[in-house]
């Protein structure tokens, strides 16, 4: 091993302060990542809400019977997209807490700054996601809804 590759094997290696610059700045990305993926499950319910909510309203008014079904398809994309976005969030949150355990136990290293991926089950924090209390009743609503506009309509 030349002196320089054993100089990268070493730097990779060092043990940061958890009050190190690049720590901060490892778990502010990370936190901001988290923050993106809930930003967008929000944006995806206050896309859905009003998107189904004025499609429904059309149907009603023309008394379309048939496409008032249409509306379910739109309301399973939101609800999938919402639960992505969460699962996506969870995962992120245990990738974060295990940098956060490294920190604290003085076990974080340079060569842990450059990872920064999702961590957990994916589909066991999916099937969590799906049945969370954030995404399902806000779907369950509009499905409602959309059962309550077909019986006005026919």
């Amino acid at each position: 091993m030349t002196e320089s590759e054993k100089s990268v094997v070493d730097n990779d290696s060092v043990v940061l302060p958890p009050d190190h610059a690049a720590v901060l700045k490892h778990m502010d990305m990370y936190q901001s990542i988290i923050t993106r993926m809930a930003s967008n499950s929000a944006a995806c319910k206050k896309w859905a809400i009003p998107l189904i909510t004025a499609i429904l309203g059309f149907i009603v008014k023309d008394k379309q019977v048939a496409l008032v079904w249409l509306t379910v398809f739109p309301i399973a994309i939101f609800y999938f997209l919402d639960s992505y976005y969460l699962m996506l969030e969870n995962r992120f949150r245990e990738g974060f807490n295990e940098s956060a355990k490294k920190i604290n136990g003085g076990r974080f290293t340079q060569s842990d700054l450059f990872e920064m991926y999702p961590k957990g089950s994916e589909l066991g924090l999916w099937l969590k996601s799906i049945t969370s209390f954030a995404t399902w009743p806000v779907y369950l609503g509009l499905f409602a809804l959309v059962v309550f506009s077909y019986k006005l309509v026919a």
